[in-house]
């Protein structure tokens, strides 16, 4: 036993960590099992969409709950800079809601609803110069008042080009066409190639980001 009574400095030391590495993996779990249970998380999407039938853009939005709880709103909208847009009868209209209806994102769910270009116009405001385009944040404030919000930079792509169409109908300039339309027409009036044998020929092009 002389050399447990030489060795007893060296046991405690180890001891000693091997008890604060146990602590720190034990206070790490539950900081993450927190996170996932209490904490409200929220996450913001926006896409510049079209419409596969009338080839229409919009603007179509995703608020996504990560958390393990529920969580219901009471305010959903769209910030451009610092004016904001409350967008929760218009989404409540979308999805055959009563207006007394509560907004709830189930856990581990998400919500979406879409903008035309003419509701998208809608969230632009007045300055000395016209209309005027910020940052463009999503946001949703949920029952207890928090806060939560997101940028959108694909919405807010979608309505500079719809503003900058509108100014050039303004001042009576034909706006630009978009790339994806000057490369249909020009594909429509290039001659077409001959024939040779059997040999078939097919023009690819990439596809076309439709957020942010």
């Amino acid at each position: 036993m002389e050399w447990l009574n030489d060795g007893v400095g060296l046991i405690v030391v180890i001891s000693s960590v091997i008890i604060v590495v146990l602590i720190a993996v034990v206070l790490s779990m539950l900081l993450v099992l927190r996170n996932k249970i209490a904490v409200q998380r929220l996450n913001f999407l926006g896409f510049y969409a079209a419409d596969a039938a009338t080839r229409k853009r919009c603007a179509e939005c995703t608020i996504g709950n990560r958390s393990l709880n529920e969580v219901a709103l009471n305010e959903i909208g769209i910030k451009n800079g610092r004016v904001s847009f409350n967008l929760t009868a218009l989404y409540k209209q979308k999805n055959n809601l009563t207006p007394e209806s509560r907004v709830v994102i189930e856990q581990r769910s998400s919500l979406r609803f879409s903008l035309t270009e003419e509701e998208l116009m809608g969230l632009l405001i007045d300055g000395e110069k016209g209309k005027v385009l910020k940052t463009l944040r999503l946001y949703a404030v949920d029952l207890t008042g928090n806060l939560y919000q997101g940028k959108i930079k694909s919405v807010h792509r979608l309505l500079a080009e719809l503003l900058a169409a509108e100014k050039a109908r303004a001042e009576g300039k034909a706006p630009a066409p978009a790339p994806a339309a000057e490369k249909a027409e020009e594909a429509s009036e290039a001659p077409a190639a001959p024939e040779e044998g059997n040999a078939e020929t097919a023009e690819t092009t990439p596809a076309q980001e439709g957020q942010e």
